[in-house]
């Protein structure tokens, strides 16, 4: 039997999308503390509610009186103009949508009229979107009320549907479009095409977004529904969203440089499989702005920071999320020189967690900086899977990691549930210190202090808020550990076999004469894993896939 790398396997997983993606950088969270390398300066607005942009110009182009705008060709909007958002703008399959550097597009829904105006754009399976802002001229969408009235859900926000796999069926429809009471085929997303190009998004700001359309049925600031990996997404601010300042619902788009500013509710959500990277990101929570459902016997929601979910069920559908955040800077919502004690009992129940990992999501979070939290990760017991009915997998198996990040915890009590620190939270049946022992393992490379608010963003004079770190951190980030959605401390060695299953090639199906297998496409993707006997390839793509058993590998090949 031939022994060979498992990184020279799947293409010496520099060829994965993710391991393509990620730059190798010297430091932990969103910067390095050199001032000249500090992409948050030129381009973002800390200060949106008392911004002074100009008068609407064109009030016609994305508003319709029928409550709806329907892109079917190409939509070229003009930099010197100022637009007025107020219908849905659906991009239609097919549709482009292109917006120049420097425009401008004020929202505002009227939520009495007739009919609705919703103010949202929606860019359909088979559409396309291109902002293209730069460093000097971004893109900017925000509130058409005037200085002082300015508030979160005065406008919808942008809606990216994509033919990528998620782990629900090639034809879901996205919540908040569900049944509402105008356009009710709208959002509707998921394909084979883990490729699929949607967009390409460069310097865009989105303020004030995230509206209800209806009780219960709100979006974010900007949503990513299966969007593929052949989308671009590079430098976005989100601030003031009225939901999520960003969810992805399955999907593998990679983003970059992404900014979440003063949301009301998860500063990063993932579900529905999505197995992208995000490499570069701040989050920023205010005490003022939380989600009003916290308390709510109904359905309490609580503000956090990072929230992932396979689905809302906690099954093991397949593809399982399994994103990558690397390089983020997580400021909670404990104010600096306070504690989080001193937070008044409202913002005490509201903002919770730097992460909350549950419902058999399998995200990673590696060379990160999290601050000014009470909890800074929580599992839904010491396994992400403890709610969800499926008992094999552990904290131990490197599907779920927290490895390389630093934690600042002020000192303070801490609250039930959690560990003497406030490091890690467990919500029943778990063992919290057994989880709280795991993320101080020093195979995770974790810093944790406790001192008092050892870092702060600080404000200066200009009031641009500064993200570097006062003393520099170090990611130790190194690609032979970088495995597709998932880090090992090592490079396995594995057997080359044989006979593992039958037929091959396959087509309808794949028979294992093993137990505890795992099948993975050639792009590192795991596609199927468990005990089953049988493996269903009809929805498979034609191709090469490796089955691994007990460290031993069979090259099979999918051929419809």
């Amino acid at each position: 039997m031939k022994k060979v790398l498992l990184y020279i396997l799947f293409g010496a997983v520099a060829l994965n999308s993710q391991a393509q993606f990620f730059e190798k950088v010297d430091y932990a969270g969103a910067l390095s503390t050199d001032p000249s390398k500090d992409w948050t300066k030129g381009w973002t607005e800390w200060n949106p509610k008392t911004s002074i942009y100009p008068d609407v110009t064109d009030t016609t182009t994305l508003c319709s009186s029928t409550g709806e705008v329907d892109i079917t060709g190409t939509l070229t909007l003009d930099a010197s103009k100022v637009y007025l958002l107020k219908s849905i703008v659906v991009v239609k399959s097919g549709g482009r949508l292109i917006i120049p550097a420097g425009t401008e597009i004020r929202g505002k829904a009227d939520m009495v009229s007739t009919p609705k105006q919703y103010a949202t754009i929606v860019v359909e399976r088979g559409g396309w979107i291109s902002v293209n802002g730069t460093l000097s001229s971004p893109v900017v969408f925000t509130s058409a009320k005037p200085i002082g009235s300015r508030d979160r859900g005065d406008w919808g926000g942008l809606v990216l549907c994509g033919s990528a796999i998620n782990n629900q069926g090639p034809n879901i429809q996205l919540e908040g479009f569900n049944n509402v009471s105008f356009n009710n085929q709208l959002g509707f997303h998921g394909g084979m095409n883990d490729a699929d190009n949607s967009c390409n998004i460069n310097y865009l700001r989105i303020e004030f977004g995230g509206i209800a359309f209806e009780p219960n049925k709100e979006i974010n600031g900007l949503t990513f529904a299966s969007v593929g990996n052949g989308s671009s997404v590079d430098h976005v601010q989100v601030s003031y969203s009225g939901d999520d300042s960003y969810e992805w619902f399955g999907g593998t788009v990679n983003c970059k440089h992404l900014i979440a500013y003063k949301g009301t509710d998860d500063d990063f959500d993932t579900d529905f499989g999505y197995r992208g990277a995000v490499q570069f990101g701040v989050g920023y929570k205010d005490t003022a702005y939380f989600d009003l459902s916290w308390n709510s016997a109904s359905g309490a929601s609580t503000s956090e920071g990072f929230e992932s979910d396979n689905d809302a069920s906690g099954s093991g559908r397949l593809p399982l999320t399994a994103a990558v955040f690397s390089n983020m800077t997580m400021v909670g919502p404990i104010p600096a020189g306070m504690t989080w004690s001193q937070l008044s009992t409202v913002q005490k129940g509201a903002f919770r967690r730097g992460a909350r990992i549950r419902r058999n999501s399998r995200l990673s979070i590696i060379n990160s900086i999290f601050m000014g939290y009470r909890n800074f990760v929580m599992f839904d017991g010491d396994s992400v899977l403890i709610n969800s009915g499926v008992k094999s997998h552990t904290i131990s198996d490197k599907n779920d990691l927290f490895r390389n990040n630093y934690i600042y915890s002020p000192k303070a009590s801490a609250p039930a549930g959690t560990t003497n620190t406030g490091l890690v939270e467990i919500s029943s049946g778990g063992n919290v210190l057994a989880l709280d022992s795991w993320i101080r393992n020093t195979v995770n490379n974790n810093t944790i202090d406790t001192s008092l608010e050892t870092y702060q963003p600080l404000i200066n004079t200009t009031s641009q808020l500064n993200f570097r770190p006062i003393v520099p951190t170090q990611s130790n980030f190194n690609f032979n550990i970088l495995y597709p959605f998932g880090v090992f401390s090592k490079v396995f060695t594995i057997k080359k076999s044989s006979s593992m299953s039958y037929p091959n090639p396959a087509n309808e199906g794949i028979n294992i004469r093993h137990s505890n297998y795992r099948l993975i496409n050639s792009n590192g993707m795991v596609v199927a894993e468990g005990n089953d006997s049988f493996i269903n390839t009809k929805d498979f793509s034609d191709g090469i896939y490796y089955l691994i058993i007990n460290n031993n590998v069979e090259t099979i090949i999918v051929k419809h």
